[in-house]
């Protein structure tokens, strides 16, 4: 009996050992499977970790891609620029009543920025703004208030609109492809300041007789294939030279026109021909004539303000660069004036050229000759030398000229010479030199009776202007 009990609580036992090892053996394989598990789940949170990354790179790509995309799309659209200006001007004066003045040390910036647009293929459009000062000095111009002045003359920190002109250009596969253009005019820095500023051409036309800013429209044809000479072409122009209205600074209300005292408005008409001298690369021609109606003596006056008479303007250039490859550039400039007086003066200054009492027609001429020589590595050094002479009664649109004397509306003569360092192809530095010895008073003024400096000895009249500067120019 014991033994049977023996045997039963052995095999009881057994059963018991048999069966805790079955359940271990089952809780291993648990725990194998939960170790899988715990790796599968970690090597799929390394992929989801890598994956977000990469998905996120993706997302920053696409971020990345869309901003270039949308750049290059207004890049396309838009073209921007950029042109600045330091210089030290050093001037001496002297005058007819014998006393002379220094302005040494004087340092100005000019800032202009550039942004043209290709509306479509057939229609483009170009702006500038401009900002001129003085270092140190927020103080305007005594003219800078005046249409054809504004950017274009000393001033405070503020940019005034210089240039903004649509170009429409329509029938271009035709015998004579013809364009239009409106608004403010490319028509300051004209050919041939472009040599001094190591530039290409820069507006349309002679600087001798038109420098500043001008609202107008310009129609064009090309005639290049109707006088079998390439770039040819034919302008006709219309500009408002100044629109009176009845506050020097406001309006009065909607309209500009003739005020309370019959004031009209200043208009310009011009027709000009371009082209180029045959079998000559690089060069251009250009013959002008130009009507200017009512002028205004003086912008500034509201209360007794006039339109002193009419001008009828005449102009021819020539120009080529890199003469037969010599590296010699050479320019010469031609024009002529006519007045034609009505019986108007301003107060005790006279009328159009003429003294209170006089209202005889004038007629004056003036020449504008130059040349640059490039020599040196890859010509990084420029010589240049230009020569302006007017005569008595000479008179042009030039007052919102290059310069801060406008040197090519001396009634005298006036010499130029300069040395250029070509630094890269966007910027250069020029040294240079000017003497200016006025032959006769009022350079540059319509109003009054253009005298002889050789007879002025009591009157505060500038005979003889001196000038050392130096420039620092980038245009990018």
């Amino acid at each position: 009996m014991y033994k049977y009990i023996t045997m039963f609580f052995l095999a009881t036992l057994l059963n018991a050992t048999d069966s805790r090892d079955l359940i271990i053996e089952k809780l291993l394989k648990e725990v194998e499977l939960l170790k899988t598990s715990v790796s599968e789940l970690k090597e799929n949170q390394i992929i989801v970790q890598s994956k977000q990354k990469e998905d996120e790179q993706y997302v920053d790509e696409l971020y990345d891609f869309a901003e270039n995309t949308e750049t290059r799309t207004l890049e396309d659209k838009l073209k921007f620029g950029v042109t600045f200006k330091t210089s030290i001007d050093n001037f001496s004066k002297e005058y007819t009543d014998g006393h002379k003045v220094t302005n040494s040390n004087m340092w100005s910036n000019k800032l202009m920025l550039n942004m043209n647009a290709d509306v479509t293929s057939d229609m483009k459009i170009y702006t500038r703004l401009s900002m001129f000062k003085y270092w140190g000095s927020g103080t305007k111009h005594l003219y800078s208030n005046y249409d054809n002045m504004q950017g274009r003359v000393p001033s405070d920190s503020s940019l005034y609109v210089e240039r903004a002109y649509l170009d429409w250009f329509f029938n271009k596969n035709s015998y004579i492809p013809m364009a239009i253009t409106v608004g403010r005019q490319p028509s300051s820095d004209g050919p041939s300041h472009q040599f001094k500023d190591n530039t290409s051409r820069k507006a349309t036309y002679s600087a001798l007789l038109y420098d500043g800013a001008a609202d107008g429209i310009v129609f064009t044809l090309d005639a290049s294939k109707l006088i079998s000479n390439k770039s040819s072409f034919f302008r006709f122009g219309y500009a408002k030279g100044f629109g009176y209205t009845e506050n020097s600074t406001t309006v009065g209300n909607a309209y500009i026109g003739a005020s309370d005292n019959d004031i009209k408005d200043t208009n310009v008409y011009g027709l000009f021909f371009d082209t180029t001298i045959p079998n000559i690369k690089n060069s251009l021609i250009q013959l002008s004539y130009s009507k200017i109606d009512n002028i205004i003596a003086n912008q500034l006056d509201i209360e007794e303000n006039v339109n002193i008479g009419d001008v009828d303007m005449y102009g021819a250039m020539v120009e080529v660069r890199n003469l037969k490859n010599s590296n010699i550039d050479l320019f010469l400039h031609y024009g002529h004036v006519e007045t034609n007086p009505n019986t108007q003066t301003y107060k005790n200054y006279g009328g159009l050229l003429n003294a209170v009492g006089d209202n005889s027609s004038k007629s004056g001429d003036a020449i504008w000759l130059g040349t640059r020589y490039g020599f040196g590595d890859k010509q990084r050094y420029k010589f240049g030398f230009e020569y302006n002479h007017g005569s008595k009664n000479w008179v042009s649109l030039t007052q919102g000229s290059y310069d801060l004397y406008n040197k090519l509306s001396t009634r005298g003569n006036a010499y130029e010479t300069y040395m250029m360092y070509v630094i890269n192809r966007y910027a250069n530095l020029r040294l240079g030199y000017i003497q200016i010895d006025y032959d006769y008073s009022n350079s540059g003024w319509f109003i009054g009776e253009s005298k002889s400096i050789n007879n002025m000895t009591e009157i505060d009249e500038l005979k003889k202007l001196k000038s050392i500067y130096f420039k620092l120019n980038v245009n990018y």
